[in-house]
């Protein structure tokens, strides 16, 4: 009997059964999830005897073996496993590393990866493989169920209020995460906890918390992980949304869909997200390793796990444009505070996070290099051009006024060389990152005025930064030129400007400018006794908002102080500023049945 007549007898064989089986498996799996996470967030978030320890242990082994039976049960009854197993490979290599981790720790009383990682002096390997299984399981599950057509109805909602509620709900959950016994040394209230995850998810890297020493490894884990998910939420839920699209969401919400991914098209979108994951992964690497070795071996990076564990951090931090660090006093510890190979790497990361990753395809991507190098009259895109120049531009012009209104006092003692890499570094990470080398509440007021201007404006669309973006920025400014000019028209680069985005642009503007107003009168009021204190003033409680809201993380040293009050503004200012202003005018804006009128002109003085 030939393997495919044998294949033939036992598919039908399986037949009658595959329905009522499979099912089984999905309720199954559901309570393998909720499960999975339980135990999960109860292992690693309570402290437990060695006991209660293994009990908990040999429960997440439990769920690993459900989930191989459940992929093998699958293959069996799948008509077709070659395509089975091509179309989920991922899950299958997965399923074989469990399976033969199993097999390993359960006969041979020993991690699989324990002796792959021996040389390298990391102890702990099972609690690392458990975490890096379990959510990559995870990961796969999650991916299973969009593929089921029962959940596409989920779709069809705006997406404006998919990604609000996406923002939400990571930071509740990291709030509810890093307030477990174990994530803290002391234990961290509320409202500290939904302020640091809010500052995480948002990549803001404003703390009212020291995260250095105020939560445990675990803790900086789960700040770490937000960090990640917040940074790549926009752009990759962009391109997220536009393969949903075609699950369901209809017509009129593809400008939203374009608005977060800057395309005219909603085509080529099925490898968007694995494109950003993969490229994104790569640089943070590059950046991991280049860090590793710039930290050097001295002072707190001494031990070769510690340099690893900090180049990690501040690696995904910089690159996302968190500005959160685990040193204590950030880049401004003594180990890293003249380390310019480690400022250079980090700005480095700092401007391909702040730029967007659809602009870093266009400028890097080895097919339009190549396409660019044959055909010379070809350009970069538009949309490149305008985040690329005006990036370079706003960072030349910040660190010059740094630079000479700075030279006789906090870049005073250093070298030539040193102070300037110092206003670059300063320059960059004010306009989207939030790490500081010097102690920004000792700068000078022109320079402070200097850096609220380059906070409000923020980094490119598409990217980890906030602000009203430089695009925004550029097309207002060429709509004030081509008016001083007298021209009908808005041009950038040699293009004319759509009169829809010259509007969307100054709505962008004029929200983001009243919120500004708003929350620092807010602050105002509930902040009283700290302003009458002499220590901070008003310029400080402005900085500190606009820093909030446009998810930069610069602070003069108020943030720690305020009230309970003051703190929810700027979480609120945190969270608006990662959503996008234009994102909430979409959800909460009223639709009009009709764009096909016209009211009689009016005419009035203008200025």
């Amino acid at each position: 009997m030939s393997l495919r007549s044998f294949r033939e007898k036992v598919n039908i064989f399986l037949y009658d059964s595959k329905s009522q089986v499979l099912n089984i498996l999905s309720g199954l799996n559901i309570i393998a999830v909720l499960g999975a996470m339980g135990l999960l967030v109860y292992y690693y978030g309570f402290p437990l005897s060695p006991e209660e320890d293994r009990l908990v242990f040999k429960m997440i082994e439990g769920v690993f073996s459900f989930y191989i039976i459940r992929f093998f049960v699958r293959l069996i009854y799948d008509f077709e496993p070659k395509r089975f197993l091509k179309e989920h490979w991922f899950e299958a290599a997965l399923m074989c590393i469990l399976l033969v981790q199993g097999i390993s720790y359960n006969f041979f009383n020993d991690a699989l990866l324990r002796g792959i990682f021996a040389r390298s002096d990391i102890k702990d390997i099972e609690d690392f493989t458990t975490i890096f299984i379990q959510l990559a399981v995870f990961m796969v599950l999650i991916v299973g169920l969009f593929r089921r057509k029962r959940f596409r109805p989920w779709m069809k909602i705006h997406p404006a209020l998919l990604f609000t509620i996406s923002i939400f709900v990571m930071t509740m959950v990291g709030a509810l995460l890093l307030m477990l016994p174990e994530m803290s040394h002391n234990g961290i209230g509320f409202t500290d906890a939904v302020f640091t995850a809010m500052s995480s998810v948002s990549v803001t890297g404003l703390t009212t918390v020291d995260i250095s020493s105020a939560l445990t490894v675990k803790g900086q884990i789960v700040v770490l992980g937000m960090i990640k998910l917040g940074g790549l939420n926009t752009i990759a839920f962009g391109a997220l949304m536009l393969v949903m699209a075609k699950f369901g969401v209809g017509i009129k919400h593809h400008e939203v869909i374009e608005d977060f991914v800057n395309k005219n098209t909603v085509a080529k979108a099925n490898s968007m997200l694995i494109k950003i994951v993969v490229w994104a992964s790569v640089i943070e690497i590059i950046g991991i390793l280049l860090l590793y070795v710039g930290f050097g071996d001295g002072g707190v990076f001494a031990d070769p796990r510690t340099r690893l564990y900090q180049a990690v951090f501040h690696g995904i931090s910089g690159f996302n444009n968190a500005g959160l660090s685990i040193l204590p006093g950030g880049m401004m510890h003594p180990d890293v505070i003249d380390n310019y190979f480690v400022h250079t790497v980090i700005m480095i990361l700092f401007f391909f996070g702040g730029l967007g990753m659809i602009y870093v395809f266009d400028l890097f991507e080895i097919s339009r290099l190549r396409e660019r190098m044959r055909k010379p009259w070809k350009t970069i895109e538009f949309g490149t051009k305008i985040s690329l120049y005006y990036t370079l531009g706003l960072l030349f012009i910040g660190a010059l006024i740094f630079y000479i209104f700075e030279y006789d006092n906090v870049l005073d003692g250093k070298s030539g060389f040193g102070g300037l890499v110092t206003a670059l570094f300063e320059s960059m990470t004010t306009r989207n990152a939030g790490f500081n080398v010097v102690d920004t509440g000792a700068l000078s007021t022109p320079v402070l005025i200097t850096f609220l201007f380059l906070m409000f404006i923020g980094a490119s669309s598409g990217s980890a930064g906030g602000g009203i973006r430089t695009s925004t920025f550029a097309i207002i400014w060429a709509s004030v030129i081509g008016t001083i000019r007298g021209k009908e028209n808005t041009e950038l680069f040699k293009r004319t400007i759509p009169n829809s985005d010259v509007l969307k642009a100054y709505a962008i503007f004029m929200f983001f400018v009243i919120g500004n107003v708003v929350g620092p009168f807010v602050l105002a009021i509930s902040e009283a006794d700290l302003l009458e204190s002499g220590r901070y003033d008003f310029m400080d409680l402005i900085f500190e908002h606009v820093s909030a809201a446009s998810t930069v993380g610069l602070s003069t040293g108020m943030t720690p102080e305020l009230s309970e009050v003051g703190k929810f503004v700027l979480i609120i200012a945190m969270f608006i500023g990662r959503v996008g202003t234009l994102t909430l005018a979409y959800l909460l804006g009223k639709q009009v049945i009709s764009k096909r009128y016209k009211y009689p002109e009016g005419h009035t003085m203008i200025g």
